[in-house]
């Protein structure tokens, strides 16, 4: 082993080794369909693991971790936001890309041999 080889504990190497398609399969969240999606079952109503009333067997055979989110999100979504939020959060984006932009042109023009248009 070379020094840049990253070192895997056995456990993964083991669940590694374990793994197979279809215990991956069983154990992967099933996305809805469009039809679901354009319903609005698929968005509430979809049935997920640990739901009551679903048959969580494929959860004993899951392959790793299964993810559950554990928070929301920190900013709320765009489509939430009220008009001068939105108008507060579109200014806090477009000040920041001309500041960048602005640093960008200074330390151009501030590196000797770069010729200035």
């Amino acid at each position: 082993m070379t020094a840049r080889e990253p070192v895997v504990p056995e456990a993964e190497w083991g669940k590694f080794l374990r793994d197979t398609e279809e215990a991956i399969h069983r154990s992967a969240p099933r996305e809805p369909s469009a039809r679901e999606r354009a319903s609005g079952a698929g968005v509430d109503g979809a049935a997920g693991v640990g739901d009551p009333g679903v048959d969580d067997g494929a959860v004993d055979d899951a392959v790793g971790e299964v993810w559950c989110p554990d928070q929301s999100p920190a900013a709320p979504a765009w489509r939430q936001l009220d008009p001068a939020a939105r108008v507060r959060r579109l200014a806090r984006f477009l000040g920041t890309l001309t500041l960048l932009l602005v640093l960008l042109t200074l330390f151009r023009h501030a590196q000797p041999g770069v010729p200035s248009p």
